[in-house]
């Protein structure tokens, strides 16, 4: 058992949250409190009622998500909120959130781990919430490794499939439209997670290679990376809670 307070404090030190820009509705932190201590950890994506069900019949007692309670914005605590937010508080569940501080986090974050699972070499923040590295194999190598790692069927189009991959970039979850942005910079291959039409059409007109895993299949990353920190600083058990949506 540890304090919440304590694991608050690590989690909004090592993530920076008070420094990281964000969606109001990201609310980035704590954002539900329990009694003040900690015994069983979840971790999810999403904090959907699934997900919530899940984390309370696992016996935790705090959920940490990196898409938080209150992407619906403002509404009136009736019906299917109000049952989402009696859950947390009849099962002494605290929540805690991290969106883009942990997609950005440069050794924890979604990117951080997607890429070291890649295999990226020489990896390097870009467009503020990205990260670039080198794959040293083909772009459809990179493709065929990106599909493993994800654990899906990757979609977008690849012009060049026999070249060397190069320097890449990488954009977990929603990163599509960045695709201007990333042309502007000279990368020719562009991985993130969500797949979306306009995107995909404009970057093959732009003979760019562009790979589509899921926006849930690339931010599993980051939240077990914290399950990994909290079980080597608090001895604490960890359970990660595997709600895919397939998209």
């Amino acid at each position: 058992m540890t304090t919440l307070d304590e694991i608050v404090k690590l989690l909004d030190t090592t993530l920076h949250v008070a420094e990281v820009k964000d969606a109001p509705v990201a609310l980035n932190g704590l954002q539900v409190e329990n009694d003040g201590t900690v015994r069983k950890v979840a971790l999810a994506v999403d904090g959907s009622q699934r997900t919530l069900d899940a984390a309370v019949a696992a016996g935790a007692d705090l959920l940490i998500l990196h898409h938080g309670l209150f992407w619906c914005g403002l509404r009136p605590l009736t019906g299917w909120w109000k049952r989402k937010v009696e859950t947390c508080l009849n099962a002494n569940l605290a929540v805690y959130s991290a969106h883009l501080p942990l997609d950005m986090h440069p050794e924890l974050g979604n990117n951080a781990r997607l890429a070291q699972s890649l295999g990226l070499q020489e990896l390097q923040p870009e467009l503020e919430f990205c990260l670039s590295g080198v794959f040293p194999g083909t772009v459809a190598e990179l493709r065929a490794r990106y599909a493993e790692v994800t654990g899906g069927e990757i979609t977008g189009p690849m012009p060049t499939p026999d070249a060397l991959a190069g320097r890449v970039l990488i954009c977990s979850g929603g990163g599509g439209p960045e695709v201007y942005a990333v042309q502007k910079l000279g990368y020719r291959t562009f991985l993130t997670g969500e797949e979306n039409h306009w995107v995909s059409y404009t970057a093959e007109d732009m003979g760019m290679n562009l790979f589509f895993a899921g926006h849930y299949a690339t931010e599993t990353f980051g939240v077990k990376a914290l399950g990994e920190l909290l079980s080597e600083r608090f001895e604490l058990p960890i359970v990660f809670i595997d709600n895919p949506t397939g998209m």
